[in-house]
């Protein structure tokens, strides 16, 4: 039996195949990989067989569970809440991802039920990873008081949560607080 797929389909799916063998992705970052890979290595294609094929392709992936905005969006949520990042934060980057909002918040509940409050645990692991407020290495006055404010704001952490990082005292301090946000 003979492949009836047409050669731009079976080129696009032996990508997208070799693309999510190493990476996990969502749907809109298969589609822009794919596009990508179209516009480099199928111009002699027909630009409307192409995008034709580039849907299919990106359908099958989903049809076989090689992609599940689901799961990347989990992965995603529970991956930068232990790197320290802000719901704001996780909810752009998975926004770059066309992931949708619903999908989102359950990513960020998923992702912080292990802790009484995941906003202000993450900003405890900022603020270590930066060496902010009680994880600073030097005295700090005001004006580094407010240089570490700054980069918590950055970081997409209310003024509220970055005030309570850095009135801790000390590292002991802190470490007693995230050990009290654990559930």
């Amino acid at each position: 039996m003979t492949d009836r797929k047409p050669a731009a389909e079976r080129r696009l799916m032996n990508k997208a195949v070799h693309y999510l063998g190493r990476y996990t992705a969502s749907r809109q970052r298969l589609r822009e990989v794919l596009r990508r890979f179209a516009f480099r290595k199928l111009d002699s294609h027909d630009a409307t067989e192409v995008a034709r094929a580039i849907d299919t392709v990106v359908d099958d992936c989903v049809r076989l569970g090689y992609v599940d905005d689901t799961a990347f969006a989990l992965a995603k949520a529970r991956s930068k809440r232990r790197g320290g990042r802000s719901a704001l934060a996780i909810r752009r980057s998975l926004q770059e991802h066309a992931i949708d909002a619903d999908l989102v918040d359950e990513a960020l509940a998923a992702a912080d039920e292990d802790t009484n409050d995941g906003e202000l645990a993450a900003a405890l692991r900022h603020a270590a990873r930066r060496r902010l407020g009680p994880y600073a290495t030097r005295p700090g006055d005001e004006t580094t008081r407010q240089r570490h404010l700054a980069s918590l704001a950055r970081a997409g952490f209310s003024l509220g949560i970055a005030r309570q990082v850095l009135d801790l005292e000390d590292v002991d301090a802190a470490e007693r607080l995230a050990g009290e946000l654990r559930c």
